[in-house]
């Protein structure tokens, strides 16, 4: 008797505390749907924040008005405009995180290396009422912009343009000669690649190593992460010429802002910055014009061929039978005399050039002695773009630099069927036996093919660095060896260390944007 009531109670005792332990469990099942639901609410949230930014602020003087809800549902996700922002404009700013009044949890280089120009705008939770239980929070969206050439980025590689079924090529070795080329140089500095598939066709190896030197090799695409494995392998050489992987910071979308006015394909790897009226502000036709309406610098246009030559003006334009460098194919494809176009890059008078295919040859006229190549330094920058002469028109074919070059400036190619322009260096340098030629280039579907010296002993140093989406390449007549050929940037320190004058060089050179968003759920009281 006393065994079954000992029975009894323990099997109650039992049962109480099973019944105790599932509803405990109960409670913690239904708190834990509550902080599923909360959790999911502010992740929502979050990434609503970020495509709210990516999607509509890196559109050229876009505006939110002030308290501006969006709502996913209620308790799924929201945001609140808070302050807004009248005509943002990343393209434009000055603002740089040193002269931020207060002090945020973040790297200011961020991401990215480097100092940049920065926009900062906060989104918020909207109200309880409006948005159901969602955690309060701030989301920060730092949007930061810069050029690539003066950030360290001295070789930035962009998608090639649509439609193309070739390579962009920036790797191959063909053939020798005067026709062959090859990738044989150094970047001291970062190389960007910012679509890897551009690079690759069926007959590519894979994964493709890239061979010229670089101290350093950045991805910048999306398509380096995607699942199931790395789709487009790409890898770099160092400056000691063994593999080089590349670099493993994170991936943040980028952008030269729009290209249409769909919007679409702002992420997407495009570089359209010669003559880009979807943004103007990020495009150097447009720099041009907004130098001129100040009264700072006027822009001259060579539509027209014909002799000239004024007292007033840094070019003149020649005709000549018998040419003092001949272009290559030359008389071949030519008039019966070359139409050669001189651009002094020390005058004073030098203005701002839009040049057509109405001439064959350019000759950049550097400086003659080292006072001048000092002096450069200080002038004021100028932007030079070089087009075809109407629709698949003719070209200008060469360009001759001409001793070397200190004064800064911007050499900006757009071609519409990637024709080849050959770049060669003449006469000698000023000392020494290095070419120092100073300039950012920005090539738009155009094949650049750099010549190098006739004497092996003498070497061409870019100073600025290369924005392309299309074919650079060494011709093979000049040797396969990395150190002929350097592109480093405008800090390089074989230049003398000047301020231009006017206004900034980085308001005369195309930017990327980026957006490095922070958010910060709101502690309780």
């Amino acid at each position: 008797m006393a065994a079954a009531l000992m029975l009894m109670i323990v099997g109650g005792i039992f049962v109480t505390s099973w019944v105790t332990l599932m509803s405990t469990r109960a409670s913690q099942v239904s708190y834990l749907e509550d902080v599923c639901k909360r959790r999911i609410g502010i992740e929502s949230s979050r990434l609503l924040a970020w495509q709210s930014i990516t999607s509509k602020a890196f559109d050229p003087n876009n505006s939110q008005p002030a308290g501006q809800n969006t709502i996913l549902g209620n308790g799924i996700g929201g945001l609140n405009t808070f302050k807004g922002w009248d005509n943002l404009n990343v393209y434009t700013s000055s603002s740089t995180a040193g002269g931020m009044s207060t002090v945020f949890p973040y790297n200011h280089t961020g991401l990215r290396p480097g100092a940049t120009y920065i926009s900062i705008e906060q989104l918020t939770r909207p109200s309880a009422a409006a948005a159901g239980n969602i955690d309060d929070y701030n989301a920060w969206q730092f949007l930061k912009s810069m050029p690539p050439v003066l950030n360290g980025d001295v070789f930035c590689i962009y998608r090639k343009p649509d439609n193309v079924t070739t390579e962009l090529d920036i790797y191959a070795n063909a053939g020798s000669g005067g026709a062959g080329h090859n990738a044989n140089w150094t970047v001291q500095g970062r190389t960007v690649l910012h679509h890897p598939p551009s690079l690759f066709v069926r007959t590519t190896p894979s994964p493709l190593q890239l061979p010229f030197l670089t101290k350093s090799l950045y991805i910048q695409s999306h398509s380096t992460v995607e699942p199931p494995s790395i789709p487009y392998p790409v890898y770099g050489t160092d400056m000691n010429g063994k593999a080089l992987a590349p670099s493993n910071m994170p991936v943040v979308p980028s952008t030269t802002g729009p290209i249409d006015s769909s919007g679409s394909s702002n992420y997407l790897g495009y570089l359209d910055v010669v003559r880009n009226n979807d943004n103007p502000d990020n495009s150097l036709w447009h720099f041009q014009d907004r130098e001129a309406a100040a009264g700072r610098t006027q822009t001259i246009t060579i539509d027209v061929g014909s002799v000239f030559n004024s007292a007033t003006e840094a070019y003149w334009i020649a005709e000549q039978a018998t040419p003092t460098y001949t272009p290559p194919g030359w008389p071949s494809g030519y008039d019966t005399k070359l139409k050669v176009l001189f651009i002094k890059l020390d005058s004073q008078y030098l203005k701002n050039m839009r040049i057509y295919g109405v001439v064959d040859q350019i000759i950049f006229v550097g400086q003659s002695n080292a006072t001048a190549f000092a002096n450069a330094a200080a002038l004021k920058p100028v932007i030079i773009t070089i087009m075809p002469n109407g629709s698949k028109g003719r070209w200008v074919r060469d360009i001759r630099f001409e001793r070397e070059n200190n004064r800064r400036h911007v050499l900006a190619f757009q071609d519409d069927n990637g024709r080849p322009v050959e770049f060669s260096w003449v006469n000698n340098p000023i000392s020494g036996s290095e070419f120092r030629w100073r300039c950012v280039l920005v090539n738009e579907y155009q094949s650049i093919m750099f010549n190098m010296p006739a004497t092996l002993t003498q070497s061409v140093r870019w100073i600025g660095g290369v924005m392309t989406n299309w074919t650079v390449k060494r011709r093979a007549a000049g040797g396969v060896n990395p150190s002929r050929l350097v592109f480093t940037s405008d800090s390089d320190p074989s230049v003398p260390a000047s301020v231009n004058g006017g206004p900034a060089f980085s308001t005369f050179l195309p930017r990327d944007a980026w957006l490095e968003s922070y958010f910060l759920p709101v502690a309780p009281p």
